[in-house]
């Protein structure tokens, strides 16, 4: 037999048992069903850092006194000597 006949059975002969695999790989999942996905764990979740909860609870809350600019209606602090968004001087 010539060289190029033996390459050609042989190409087919893999190519049925690939598919003869493949079929009963496919009747195997479907009656037993697919292995199981191994699940991923969880990241850890990084623990808040107890100095920030403890420094917020320590500082009492500064709540700053603002009045309404009469140019551009923004909030701006009664320390300000003038607007920082219009340049208006505060009353």
């Amino acid at each position: 037999m010539g060289l190029l006949l033996k390459l050609a059975l042989l190409g087919v002969a893999l190519y049925a048992a690939y598919k003869t695999f493949s079929r009963w790989k496919g009747l195997y999942d479907r009656f037993v069903g697919p292995p199981p996905v191994p699940q991923k764990p969880e990241p850890p979740r990084a623990p808040e850092p107890a100095s920030t909860t403890q420094t917020a609870q320590a500082r009492p809350k500064v709540i700053e006194e603002t009045v309404q600019c009469a140019g551009c209606g923004a909030y701006v602090s009664t320390a300000a000597e003038k607007c920082g968004h219009c340049d208006r001087p505060l009353p």
